[in-house]
């Protein structure tokens, strides 16, 4: 299982997961934030941001994630994630197959129309679990 993560402040350069093998960044960092990241992950093998991002991202960091042999690779996560514990979305997806809205609302206490909307909306591809965002595959 690769452990991936996402960074949108350099602040959080020290949550981010002990053994994170893919990041996500949202925003271009300074050498200085890459470098930190470079030096406490070892395990960092893909680097993973938009478009937009990597035209922003200078050529000499660029050159130093080139050099520690780590892939950066544009992709498009567009949108907020949905806002929910992992948890208990899946918990309301597993329940779906058994229970109509209105038993769901009744059981989980949830109202039908956030139950709907949740089910719809879990087809994304992110999560947002507390301050820490979670990409699925």
């Amino acid at each position: 299982m690769v452990v991936k993560d996402s960074l949108n402040d350099s602040k959080r350069v020290g949550k981010i997961e002990k053994n994170c093998e893919e990041l996500h960044i949202t925003k271009a960092f300074s050498i200085k934030t890459i470098q930190k990241i470079l030096l406490k992950h070892k395990r960092l093998k893909t680097i993973t941001l938009s478009k937009s991002t990597r035209e922003r991202l200078g050529d000499k960091t660029k050159k130093i994630i080139k050099s520690k042999k780590i892939n950066l690779v544009i992709k498009n996560e567009q949108g907020r994630p949905i806002d929910i514990p992992a948890t208990k979305l899946k918990k309301i997806i597993e329940m779906h197959r058994d229970f109509s809205y209105r038993e769901l609302e009744e059981k989980l206490k949830v109202p039908k129309s956030t139950i709907h909307y949740l089910i719809k909306k879990s087809k994304k591809r992110k999560l947002k679990d507390g301050k820490k965002i979670i990409y699925l595959k």
